[in-house]
């Protein structure tokens, strides 16, 4: 098997959930660009924008219901290649103010160059960019004011990039997913036991102004602590 198309251990699709949602996702369609877009937005909206550990698998974050970059692009990676698309895990240096919007001047602690991580996906016979870490609440509140020069739609054939304005190098592919996260995509981290209560911290003053205070908007996307 192609390892775009692997399962491992953090990119867990044989799990039940996993396997549900993709079989749901793909229903109705054997378009693949039709798939991963359902698979794109769902990822993207309903996971809520939130911090987490970056050990966690794809199961964990969607049983979460909140992710960060890595852990977003981990579970759409999952989702994909259930559905036999080829995906694969992308992280590209950006200056740390990218995530200025979202964390005020705390964004100084973060190493800079900073991995972002994203997902490269095999669609329309190319290796297309596809990043779900904002959810539209988050992006509308966070960062829609500040004028930035990008959005977070993907009209299913061009590359959905973000934080395109803070980029200072080019996009580097890892074919072993589990290695990335182990290595926790080159940046830096609090001990675990610190780095819980910085994103406690951090997701309840985030979600204090998307998912808390919009709830009958948000369905049933119900983001709870599994530390």
């Amino acid at each position: 098997m192609k390892t775009t198309l692997k399962e491992t251990y953090y990119c867990d699709y044989a799990h039940p959930e996993i396997q549900k949602l993709a079989k749901k996702l793909a229903e109705k369609t054997n378009d693949p660009v039709e798939i991963a877009k359902k698979t794109f937005y769902h990822v993207r909206d309903n996971i809520v924008t939130g911090y987490d550990l970056y050990k966690v698998k794809a199961s964990d974050i969607l049983k979460k219901g909140y992710g960060i970059c890595w852990g977003k692009s981990t579970l759409l990676i999952a989702l994909l290649r259930c559905n036999h698309i080829q995906a694969q895990f992308v992280t590209i240096p950006v200056h740390r103010k990218f995530i200025k919007p979202l964390v005020g001047n705390l964004y100084h602690l973060a190493n800079s160059p900073y991995n972002h991580c994203m997902v490269n996906a095999f669609l329309n016979k190319r290796w297309t960019i596809l990043d779900s870490v904002l959810d539209k609440k988050t992006y509308e509140i966070f960062f829609a004011p500040e004028n930035i020069p990008w959005g977070i739609d993907w009209n299913g054939k061009d590359d959905c990039r973000l934080y395109t304005d803070s980029v200072v190098g080019e996009p580097d592919i890892h074919a072993d997913i589990d290695s990335v996260i182990r290595q926790k995509a080159g940046n830096t981290e609090f001990p675990a036991f610190i780095a819980i209560g910085v994103y406690r911290f951090l997701n309840k003053r985030l979600w204090k102004k998307t998912f808390f205070s919009t709830l009958p908007q948000m369905g049933d996307v119900k983001p709870k602590y599994h530390w």
